[in-house]
């Protein structure tokens, strides 16, 4: 096979190194901003260089497993680049931890370092995490050494504490480097020269319904090579404003909002907690023009917007999209979209934002990304299936991880390098790619399988529909029915019959919902990563319509 010459910044692509590009590019160019707190790029730099020379004299260097139990805020991202400046590996801690996911996150990344924040909203993460850690809260040293967490040597709490266990942040990190002033400037230039491009940067946790997350790790290279290829396909441009809601400890903090802001000079504007009335103060007071965030928050912050009589239409990520070429609005059936997965550092099937879909391509998912290979495969063995034939998506190329944590390879690639997705779908004659569903995740209706994806979309559209979630339920004379769960926009009085009506004028008949459930946001199961647990829901739905699983 021929080798695919990628798009590359023009410089040694670490992490280190995007934000020296970034400052030398726009060094008076605000990057993190909340409230007071106002960081350019040139003081993101001076804060995390500072910062990176205490972490090397607590003797934390290249391969260091560092926690960062933290929410969004522009502290988040300055300890993030002051870690993997010197090679440590950043476990990114979902806020929504509880002690035993606290625990379990420290024992099995071997953690040596937990830095974390005082507390959040209701969350009190210091209690939490005295709570997850058995014998911590009798500690009476700030040095530690737990036998059910052999290899946890300190705690830095970011903010002030009385806890004995637990070193102060970022105070007692700037004191560390102060005790030790050989570790100067060219110090730390020449640990940075030594952070190669493969050495692992960043673990993000993936949470399943059923079993413990799997744990993605991620290198510098992949991390600055497929953002950069992305610049590409998204929206973020120079000089943008996002509105950054979408968690930092998940991928879509980092590849669509941080690693954009470093490759383009963008600034993050972090609201100080995500409720509609904040995340509206900011578009107002901070001139933002692009939108990152849950659908489900982007409808409401419309409607704050439309009650206001604000206008958002140059906001991207908020408006209707607009065609680059032409400036009129995409037609909803020709909105093209992407699909991804943490294991890719995101898209590896991608359309280009602005651009309609051509004519009879509607739906589509996109084509690949560059570099990365797909196939559609039988996944009873493997074999490859021709375009336009249905099967489970396989992919490899450079987005890919560099592994799951704690897993050998065989567990989860194939002897040539694929790893399979479980995501079903097929390819065109064009190379796009249809999503169909997830394996085992298809309703079968009389013999007939029915994509919830292919529903969803179409429930979607309705402007009064907030999330739409479509699953099977058991029905004896059919084998089972679609029934789609439906999250109504604020202030919304949709009626059932009404999106029946939207599906019937949509779906083929054997596709559409037999039954429409109305459910609150928060009455829905989820995982931490805002996924559906689905059993869960069935189980839910089936008992308020009467009906057995």
């Amino acid at each position: 096979m021929r080798e695919v010459r990628l798009p590359e910044p023009a410089y040694v692509p670490t992490l280190t190194n995007t934000l020296k590009s970034a400052v030398e590019r726009f060094p008076d160019t605000e990057f993190l901003v909340q409230g007071s707190r106002r960081l350019t790029f040139r003081q993101a730099d001076e804060e995390s260089a500072a910062l990176a020379k205490g972490l090397l004299a607590m003797g934390i260097g290249k391969g260091t497993r560092v926690g960062l139990l933290m929410s969004n805020k522009p502290d988040w991202a300055v300890i993030f680049l002051a870690a993997t400046r010197i090679g440590a590996l950043v476990v990114t801690m979902s806020t929504f931890y509880q002690p035993p996911e606290v625990d379990w996150a420290v024992e099995f990344h071997d953690l040596d370092t937990l830095i974390i924040e005082p507390s959040y909203l209701k969350n009190n993460y210091v209690e939490r995490v005295e709570v997850a850690l058995p014998g911590l809260a009798g500690q009476s040293t700030p040095e530690l050494y737990l036998s059910e967490h052999p290899y946890l040597r300190r705690i830095i709490i970011w903010g002030d504490h009385d806890r004995k266990w637990a070193l102060t942040g970022p105070q007692q990190v700037l004191d560390a480097a102060a005790a030790k002033p050989q570790i100067d400037g060219s110090f730390l230039a020449k640990v940075e020269e030594s952070v190669h491009p493969s050495d692992p940067a960043l673990v993000i946790c993936t949470s399943g319904s059923t079993a413990r997350p799997k744990s993605v790790v991620h290198t510098h290279g992949t991390a600055v090579r497929t953002t950069f290829n992305f610049l590409d396909y998204f929206d973020a441009k120079p000089g943008n404003r996002t509105l950054h809601v979408m968690n930092l400890f998940w991928l879509g903090g980092i590849n669509f909002n941080l690693m954009p802001a470093l490759h383009v000079g963008g600034t993050l504007c972090f609201p100080d907690n995500p409720t509609s009335a904040e995340l509206f103060r900011v578009v107002k007071e901070e001139n933002i023009d692009r939108f990152s965030a849950w659908s489900t928050q982007g409808a409401e912050l419309r409607q704050a917007a439309a009650a206001e009589g604000l206008d958002i239409s140059h906001i991207s990520g908020l408006a209707p999209p607009v065609d680059a070429v032409t400036g009129q609005p995409i037609p909803p059936e020709r909105i093209q979209s992407w699909i991804g997965m943490t294991e890719t550092f995101g898209p590896h099937s991608i359309n280009r934002y602005g651009t309609p879909s051509p004519v009879g391509k509607g739906g589509n998912l996109g084509r690949n990304l560059p570099g990365m290979e797909r196939l559609i495969v039988d996944p009873e063995n493997g074999k490859p299936l021709p375009a336009g034939e249905v099967g489970e998506l396989w992919v490899r190329g450079y987005a890919l991880m560099r592994e799951y944590y704690k897993k050998e390879r065989h567990e989860y690639l194939t002897c040539d390098g694929f790893f399979p997705t479980g995501d079903t779908g097929l390819i065109d004659e064009d190379g796009y790619f249809y999503f169909k569903g997830r394996r085992n995740d298809m309703i079968k209706v009389a013999g007939a399988n029915v994509s919830p994806a292919e529903i969803e979309i179409v429930l979607m559209r309705h402007p009064d529909v907030a999330e739409a979630i479509a699953l099977g339920l058991p029905d004896p004379q059919r084998g089972e029915i679609a029934v789609a769960v439906v999250v109504k926009a604020a202030g919304a009085s949709v009626t059932a019959k009404l999106l029946r009506e939207v599906t019937i004028r949509a779906l083929s008949k054997y596709k559409i919902p037999s039954e429409i459930v109305f459910l609150p946001s928060d009455e829905i199961p989820r995982t931490h990563s805002h996924k559906v647990k689905k059993p869960e829901l069935q189980a839910l739905v089936a008992e308020k319509l009467g009906r057995s699983l």
